[in-house]
């Protein structure tokens, strides 16, 4: 068979999500237990949107911190650990006492559902960042908003001409490149390495 194909954003590497909103997702392999720039141990999860125009898109950098520093962080902490496992659906009394870094492994591969909104990170750059975590749902919801522009949350302007005005006319074209218009107590029973994420490839 000779070379030839017609484009499909579906099937490309490193698909991106761009809207906020609520998605099915599981827990990339990527997800890291480190230590954070205080010094407190942290879960770094990534995500992988399962299903809808988004599926096999990326959220990453979900950070979540063990702070023992206090009682209220402590307390804090245990809420946002209990959310996720609850999300997950782990029943109450399962124990996880174990380290952080065989939580992580452990919740591998697991399938939640997870609301996002954009949030300014330290280097002045967009991120989609969680905002709660709850059981899988009947399917993915994005809610239309896109990356913000200029400190604005906008929807993004649909275009037909991708190289040009959206006002201008359609062509008939049978050459893509003559035209300008284009149509057990314990939770777990594996154990991995973790992989360490430099400080600088965090958004914040």
């Amino acid at each position: 068979m000779s070379f030839g194909f017609t484009s499909d954003t579906s099937k490309v590497f490193g698909k991106m999500v761009e809207e906020a909103g609520s998605y099915n997702v599981k827990i990339m392999d990527s997800s890291v237990a480190k230590k954070s720039k205080t010094g407190k141990e942290m879960a770094v999860l990534d995500y992988e949107v399962l299903d809808g125009k988004y599926a096999g898109g990326a959220i990453k950098w979900h950070n979540i911190v063990w702070d023992e520093s206090s009682e209220e962080a402590m307390q804090l902490s245990l809420k946002k650990f209990n959310t996720l496992t609850a999300a997950l659906g782990f029943p109450d009394g399962t124990n996880f006492n174990m380290t952080l870094e065989r939580f992580v492994n452990g919740i591998k591969g697991k399938q939640l559902n997870i609301t996002v909104d954009w949030e300014e990170g330290n280097n002045g750059n967009y991120h989609l960042t969680v905002k709660t975590q709850q059981e899988l749902k009947e399917k993915s919801e994005p809610n239309g908003v896109f990356r913000p522009s200029n400190g604005t949350k906008k929807a993004a302007e649909t275009s037909t001409n991708p190289f040009g005005n959206s006002n201008q006319s359609k062509q008939e074209a049978t050459n893509p490149f003559e035209q300008t218009t284009l149509e057990n107590t314990d939770p777990f029973a594996k154990n991995s390495t973790t992989i360490d994420i430099p400080d600088k490839d965090l958004p914040f």
